[in-house]
């Protein structure tokens, strides 16, 4: 006997299955790096600054030509177009201390007219991360103090800080600051999907045929 198929009844399943694959895609992607806001009593280290943040995951300060920049695999301040300028005390033109327990940080010579946004991250060593500090509009120098303490990470004592880089962005701006933040569905999530509606597509043309 010929077996029929029947996609009027087949079709709710088929909807289920696409479903079930699209949540089970979100459920078991590998968790994305991330950052966080400051405490309080850390968020004022930088004088100028009007926002900290923190990375769950990195502490190292990539900033290789050919690579991506780590502080934009982070996403600090919901920004994915930072661009390196240099390091504070190291680079020509961007004057102050960037290593150690406090300092002065001036960027008054590398400033231009078309940065949009301007974040100072500081690094340290084993069992700290990277924090971010975005500076407020036009400011161009300032005091600074580690913020690899207790208050943010597990130390006993204040941890040095080993340098401190010097980023901005140009243009329209991708996140939090200006622009547009919300995140595209990962291509296998909107495989699972696209299997979804096509089963729904498919049962509402059988309904509307067989009630014609």
């Amino acid at each position: 006997m010929k077996r029929t198929f029947s996609l009027t009844s087949s079709a709710p399943a088929f909807i289920a299955i696409g479903s079930a694959i699209a949540a089970s895609i979100v459920a078991t992607a590998p968790a994305h790096a991330a950052t966080f806001s400051c405490p309080s009593g850390t968020a004022d280290n930088v004088s100028g600054s009007s926002g900290c943040q923190y990375s769950n995951t990195a502490n190292q300060d990539f900033v290789s030509p050919n690579k991506p920049l780590t502080v934009n695999q982070e996403g600090f301040f919901g920004l994915t177009n930072w661009n390196f300028g240099g390091k504070i005390g190291e680079t020509a033109g961007y004057g102050g201390s960037g290593s150690g327990q406090q300092g002065l940080w001036n960027i008054a010579q590398t400033l231009q007219p078309t940065w949009q946004n301007v974040m100072l991250v500081f690094k340290s060593g084993a069992g700290t991360s990277l924090v971010g500090y975005q500076l407020d509009k036009g400011v161009t120098s300032g005091t600074w103090t580690s913020p690899f303490e207790k208050l943010l990470f597990d130390v006993r004592n204040t941890k040095d800080v080993s340098h401190i880089s010097v980023y901005f962005t140009e243009g329209l701006s991708t996140g939090s600051a200006g622009g547009n933040s919300e995140a595209a569905p990962e291509p296998s999530t909107m495989a699972g999907l696209a299997i979804a509606g096509a089963g729904l597509a498919a049962y509402r043309r059988r309904r509307a045929a067989v009630k014609s």
